[in-house]
């Protein structure tokens, strides 16, 4: 009723325990709402411990219901199914590429395979961008499937407390983003689910939760009554016998009773449809207090056929297959139709028509507490066997590239695990762990990894361990397979920002390529540490992990690796102040690149090489060169890279100051950006847009967007973007008039710069000399910038700040203040290095093609650079 009053979001979910009557409310409810008039969508999905087991396989259960794909389809035909549901829905606003591209990494995300895809082929080796845009696409979904027609959407989700972490993590998701969707989120769950999501139900004003509670003595005689209605007279005694050990539980007391009918206690079948109680087997029954008992009593009252079929099928799973169930004993499967009769075992009619491929049904144990039950009874030898049969069945699915196959290689290592294989365990473990990472499935990369080193005997198995020698010498293959364990648990590392954790396994990655002799492998380690090092804006140790990797790979004979290594060496002398030496090794790398066809390759040297420009002045060379690396993007469907030419284009814009332009780019690449998931360049737009805020006179929005900036570049940990924003922050907050708050930022921004050796530093110093100046304190704008002015005098430059103009603007205005001559000397220096920038802007942008008018604009647009002119200007007078 909410929903359709409301038409926003809301999320129920309905806890108990097992038995207690979840499953049976979901029925109710559905039969209630199909009856109503209103119309809705309905999506389902249920967690099992088969999909549990696979990141995302609760989503993949949510729309391969909703498209109808079944497990036995080609992957053509998923292929088709995923687009036929979701391109409509997206071609009027997205238009048919992008429609297309959220099909394809959607698809691609819930284990089906679309490597080929030009939307995806690009960008496979980043996950992140991967699950972040599927994530976009999958919330979207669902807001246009409402949006269609109006209609609201319910999505049923059953037994969460078994799904899989990172379904849980798309949801949480959901449900922020949505919030004014017309949605009900409905979960039924044990409360084991918060062990695991303590938070589950924290969202204020969206969440109901409703706890199920046992039968009080009085609704459980009311059941008895119900489920006894067809004797002619209760007797009072068996109606006592099904209530008084049950403790309201219904479950227990509807399989007490089936207990009662298999052992004859009470006769079903008459002709005239009735029951009869048969008094002296009843008084000789044995109760078994508990619902494990009455399980147990009811497993051994089976004949031993279907008894062992039971049992065989528990080594399965609780979800088990008919043809799995054949392979571990060919006779098991021909008492299917036996157990079903019995309720023992149910076909799973929800599940997707055919099987995992044609001919194999889907069953699945009426109770997990049953599964339990009946597994606990199997005798370890028969569990060995029967885990090895199931493994290499499903080993044999993964093999012949069935549509579910890579969901299938946490499961397949799970068995073989159990059957004490262990060298197949650590493989198919290996394999679940790099598809897991190919997702962004963290948990789930560092469990496997875990696990299949722990089989390997392994002292690495646990996360942040020294590197150390295996137990036992080890075989090639598994060097190699600690190889792939290890790389798949950094890459993961890396993204989480476990720094300390990710040097431990690069520290035991190189010990495996100094063991291997391969110079391959200790230039990709060697490349791993230099993206960690520039990650944490360390730049020496960039270089040398750089100039490291350029030998190796070069050694190596590998062109990609030796021209990747190249761009970081360019970038660490860059960002270390050696301009000309990282642009001639950038442009060096850029013609081989070019040459070599590697058009990745090519689009990250194009952007190090606008950042080099941007450094020296070129802002025009900055636009073109992040114009080039921004068409391979396009071409090659990159959209994370895209989104960061973007914001760099309307950075470019904003320092050329064509105001108009920064805007319409800065404010489409915050769209992408937040769509991609990508805080830390989100962070520095919302920095650009602030400083652009502030330029157009909006000193609270500037304020508002540097905040912004600043909190998402600390949580992420940039600590160079985070100088940037805490600058942005102070000339808000100064523009304000709000001095204390503006020394505060400057201060914090100053030591941030300081501590990774920034340039940024400088216009910290100079934030800090205007807050001085706005209070007319001369002497101390002069202290603040004696590092500066120090720095200056000893021959350094300008070069690698953020305003260099501004910073000199200051120093003339402070000098000037103060009546010191030092004053004009800075005024002539900002404007002839302003006045070099405007010429080389008209000299470029004929170069280029660029606008003339640009000049004009850079000199008047810019407030600090109208300042300088007009300065210069009254000078001359």
């Amino acid at each position: 009723h909410r929903l359709f009053a409301e038409r926003s979001l809301t999320a129920v979910t309905v806890v108990a325990e097992a038995g207690i009557g979840k499953s049976r409310l979901l029925y109710e409810f559905e039969a209630w709402s199909e009856a109503r008039p209103e119309s809705y969508f309905l999506y389902r999905g249920r967690a099992t411990p088969a999909n549990g087991t696979q990141a995302f396989g609760l989503l993949r259960d949510i729309i391969a219901w909703r498209f109808q794909i079944n497990d036995d389809d080609s992957l053509e035909a998923a292929h088709r199914k995923m687009e036929d549901g979701i391109v409509p829905l997206f071609v009027h606003d997205d238009g048919s590429d992008l429609a297309e591209a959220h099909a394809h990494l959607l698809g691609h995300l819930i284990g089906i395979e679309w490597r080929g895809s030009r939307h995806i082929r690009g960008i496979l080796d980043d996950p992140r961008q991967i699950r972040n845009r599927a994530f976009h696409a999958a919330a979207q979904l669902f807001r246009r499937v409402s949006a269609s027609d109006g209609s609201p959407v319910v999505l049923q989700l059953e037994d969460l407390h078994g799904a899989d972490s990172e379904s849980l993590d798309f949801l949480n998701y959901l449900v922020e983003v949505n919030r004014d969707v017309p949605l009900l989120v409905l979960g039924f769950t044990r409360p084991a689910l918060f062990e695991r999501r303590p938070d589950w139900s924290s969202t204020e004003g969206l969440h109901t939760r409703i706890d199920l509670q046992p039968l009080s003595k009085g609704y459980s005689r009311d059941l008895a009554n119900e489920l006894l209605k067809k004797l002619p007279e209760i007797p009072a005694a068996l109606r006592e016998l099904l209530t008084s050990s049950a403790e309201g539980n219904p479950f227990y007391m509807e399989e007490l009773l089936r207990m009662l009918i298999d052992q004859g206690a009470i006769q079903t079948g008459q002709p005239d449809g009735a029951w009869k109680v048969n008094a002296e087997r009843l008084l000789v029954t044995h109760v078994p207090p508990t619902l494990t008992g009455v399980l147990q009593a009811r497993l051994d009252g089976l004949p031993a056929p279907e008894k062992r079929a039971l049992q065989q099928a528990s080594v399965v799973g609780a979800v088990f297959w008919d043809q799995a169930l054949a392979a571990v004993e060919p006779q098991a499967a021909e008492q299917l139709p036996a157990l079903v009769q019995r309720e023992l075992t149910l076909p799973r009619a929800d599940a997707q028509q055919g099987g995992l491929h044609a001919g194999v049904r889907e069953y699945a144990f009426r109770h997990q507490v049953l599964h339990q039950v009946v597994y606990n009874t199997v005798l370890k030898r028969d569990k060995r066997e029967g885990h090895a049969k199931v493994a290499q069945w499903l080993a044999g699915l993964v093999e012949q590239g069935s549509l579910r196959a890579g969901d299938f290689l946490g499961l397949a290592a799970e068995h073989f695990e159990q059957a004490a294989d262990g060298a197949n365990a650590a493989e198919f473990h290996a394999r679940a762990a790099e598809h897991a990472g190919q997702r962004m499935a963290h948990d789930r990369v560092l469990a496997h990894v875990g696990r299949a080193l722990a089989l390997l005997g392994d002292a690495q198995a646990a996360v942040f361990a020294p590197p150390a020698p295996p137990a036992s010498p080890a075989s090639p293959a598994q060097t190699e397979l600690r190889w792939r364990l290890l790389s798949a648990r950094e890459k993961t590392l890396g993204l989480q920002a476990r720094r300390v954790e990710q040097a431990a396994d690069l520290d035991a990655l190189e010990h495996l390529a100094d063991a291997l002799a391969d110079d391959r492998r200790r230039a990709e380690v060697a490349m791993r540490r230099c993206v960690r090092a520039m990650r944490m804006a360390d730049w020496a140790a960039q270089e040398s992990a750089a100039r490291h990797g350029l030998a190796c790979a070069t050694r190596a004979g590998d062109d990609g690796l030796r021209l990747l290594s190249l761009r970081l060496l360019a970038v660490a002398e860059v960002l270390q102040g050696r301009i000309d030496a990282g642009r001639a090794l950038a442009l060096q790398g850029l013609e081989e690149a070019r040459r070599l066809g590697l058009r990745g390759v090519e689009a990250r040297l194009l952007n190090m090489l606008s950042v080099a420009a941007e450094m020296q002045g070129d802002l025009v060379g900055k636009i073109e060169l992040n114009r080039q690396g921004l068409q391979i993007h396009r071409e090659t469907g990159d959209r994370v890279n895209e989104a960061i030419s973007v914001s760099n284009q309307g950075g470019g814009w904003l320092g050329l100051g064509d105001l108009v332009q920064a805007r319409r780019d800065l404010d489409a690449a915050l769209q992408m950006l937040r769509a991609n998931g990508d805080r830390v360049i989100e962070g520095a737009t919302l920095a650009d847009l602030s400083e652009l805020a502030l330029w157009q006179g909006q000193e609270a929005r500037a304020l508002a967007l540097a905040r912004q900036a600043l909190e998402i570049t600390v949580a992420a940990q940039a600590r160079d973007r985070a100088v940037d924003a805490g600058v942005r922050l102070g000339d808000a907050e100064l523009a304000l008039g709000r001095v204390a708050e503006a020394r505060q930022a400057y201060t914090q921004a100053h030591a941030r710069a300081l501590e990774i050796g920034s340039a940024h530093q400088h216009d910290a110093s100079a934030g800090l000399a205007r807050v001085a100046l706005a209070e007319g304190d001369a002497a101390a704008a002069l202290a603040a910038l004696q590092p500066l002015l120090s720095h200056v005098a000893a021959g350094g430059t300008l070069d690698g700040a953020e305003c260099p103009r501004l910073i000199e603007l200051t120093c003339h205005q402070a000098f000037a203040r103060a009546g010191d001559p030092a004053a004009a000397d800075w005024l002539a220096r900002a404007h002839t290095a302003l006045m070099a920038q405007a010429n080389a802007i008209s000299r470029n942008s004929s170069q280029h093609g660029a606008d003339p008018a640009l000049r004009q604009g850079f000199l008047s647009n810019i407030p600090h650079h109208r300042e300088i002119v007009a300065a210069w200007a009254k000078r001359e007078v």
